[in-house]
């Protein structure tokens, strides 16, 4: 049987004392752990949904390639999608998510015909006096803070500016200016330029951002490039890597508003995700999405394996607690992984620019990938040039499975302030028992939850005996044999 046995230990204080309230605890870390014995943190994979791809290149002026350097939003009761074509933005939208529309608009003819081209850089179009630096699409968010119906719908995009010599110049890329584009749409269909320069902290592509409503502040985490000694001296004679290592790795900065930031110079915002020696040998981080669920920040790491052999990028996990420190979850196995042979998503995915969407009880996640391999590659496992865009889904809360088998594990909090009356658990034990005890720091027992025998999103618990839950600062132990636990909370 599955047995989930929780340990409450009283304490009058403690140094690392956590409130215990309606915020869900995910075991994404250490957070809330003060030791761990006989458990394993497993990564939950992201289900891709059988009618995958949803979205594939229909028209010719997406050239086989509409990818998710974009967006998918829930907005007014229907699903938007803004997404990456060759030189511009492409719009689409769906009843439910899976089977969509590309609204056919006489914004942006394509050869004399009605497209849905909402963001074109076709010079014929006049479109480069808008966007004279418009390079590639990054995503597209709400914005209800702006006062401005015109500027309802936000646009950050890459600009390069080249040639130019100038006090923004990229360091990275000599002879160009690069940076953060931000646009304006009062309905995502029409678009004007802000800024074609709001920060050039950011150089690249593959550039995401969240917003953190409690601080009321956007956090944006872009290309930039480094060396690390450290990597230099453990890969520094491997040809590959003095090659074709770039040294990608992801900077953070913040703004109030999105048009202001804390740092706009070249190689001025802070490296806060990149390889490291338990990578691979030339491994780079693409890129990193990441966005706010319940007190802490979740990042969809980008996850660049660059070897000659195989090449090819996946979605791994990273956790932050402040939106400005990541670290990679448990193995480091992928969240969002390729697809096999025979699959349409065999080599390059990247996620959208928004927070997963929730759909009744689940996370849903909107992705893109190709059926090419990223250069460089010496092999020719590599297919033609075309992509296409589809969604993988978790359960809520269950990115990470604190798991224990047969024998057993234990898992100790550290001190918890409960602020509710009942604790509850989103856990997996159909096939066994949760067995929940209180005892006092004598290892007294003082209560008994009733055994629970169940898959459940919230199970709460049921003391056979009373228990005062508001007193003091207590631990949880809590022993799974055979089973998984995602989250705990109160209410």
């Amino acid at each position: 049987m599955t047995v989930l046995l929780i340990t409450l230990l009283s304490a009058i204080s403690a140094p690392d004392t956590i409130i215990l309230d309606s915020t869900h605890q995910l075991f994404l870390d250490d957070h809330i752990v003060a030791h761990t014995e006989g458990i394993t943190r497993r990564i939950m994979p992201a289900q891709k949904s059988p009618a995958n791809p949803v979205v594939w290149g229909d028209y010719p002026w997406e050239q086989g390639r509409p990818l998710l350097y974009g967006s998918v939003l829930k907005d007014e009761g229907r699903y938007r999608m803004w997404y990456y074509m060759p030189r511009g933005v492409c719009y689409a939208e769906s009843e439910d998510g899976i089977t969509w529309t590309k609204p056919l608009m006489d914004q942006y003819p394509w050869e004399g015909q009605p497209s849905n081209i909402v963001v074109h850089l076709d010079d014929t179009a006049g479109e480069k006096e808008i966007f004279p630096w418009f390079y590639e699409l990054f995503g597209v968010f709400r914005d209800d803070n702006d006062p401005d119906p015109q500027r309802r719908y936000k646009m950050g995009y890459l600009s390069i500016q080249r040639p130019y010599e100038g006090p923004d110049m990229d360091i990275f890329h000599p002879g160009s200016r690069r940076g953060l584009g931000v646009a304006a749409s009062p309905d995502g269909i029409h678009w004007t330029n802000i800024d074609s320069f709001a920060t050039c902290a950011i150089i690249d592509g593959s550039t995401h951002w969240a917003y953190d409503a409690s601080k009321k502040q956007y956090h944006l985490y872009g290309r930039s490039k480094r060396r690390p000694p450290a990597l230099e001296a453990a890969w520094g004679d491997d040809p590959w890597y003095q090659k074709h290592y770039w040294g990608r790795v992801v900077a953070h900065t913040s703004s109030p508003d999105f048009l202001n930031w804390k740092h706009t110079q070249p190689d001025s915002a802070p490296i806060v995700m990149g390889s490291d020696l338990q990578d691979a040998v030339a491994t780079e981080i693409y890129g990193m999405g990441v966005f706010k669920y319940g007190d802490v920040f979740i990042g969809l790491v980008q996850h660049f394996e660059n070897r000659p052999e195989n090449v090819f990028l996946d979605i791994q996990l990273a956790v932050s607690h402040e939106g400005n420190t990541f670290r990679r979850i448990g193995d480091r196995s992928p969240f969002i992984a390729n697809g096999g042979i025979g699959d349409w998503d065999r080599f390059n995915t990247a996620v959208a620019n928004n927070p997963p969407i929730e759909d009744g009880d689940e996370l849903r996640f909107y992705y893109s990938d190709r059926r090419y391999r990223h250069a460089p590659y010496n092999g020719n496992d590599s297919g033609p040039p075309v992509g296409g865009i589809g969604f993988a889904t978790i359960k809520r809360d269950r990115f990470v499975a604190m798991e224990g088998n047969y024998e057993g594990g234990v898992i100790v909090t550290k001190h918890l302030i409960v602020t509710g009356e009942t604790l509850h658990l989103n856990a997996r034990a159909e096939w066994g028992e949760v067995l929940v005890e209180a005892i006092d720091g004598a290892g007294n027992t003082l209560a008994t939850a009733k055994p629970i025998q169940e898959d459940g999103l919230d199970i709460p618990l049921v003391w056979e005996t009373p228990l005062a839950l508001e007193k003091g600062p207590i631990q949880l132990r809590i022993t799974v044999k055979n089973g998984q636990l995602y989250s705990l909370w109160c209410e």
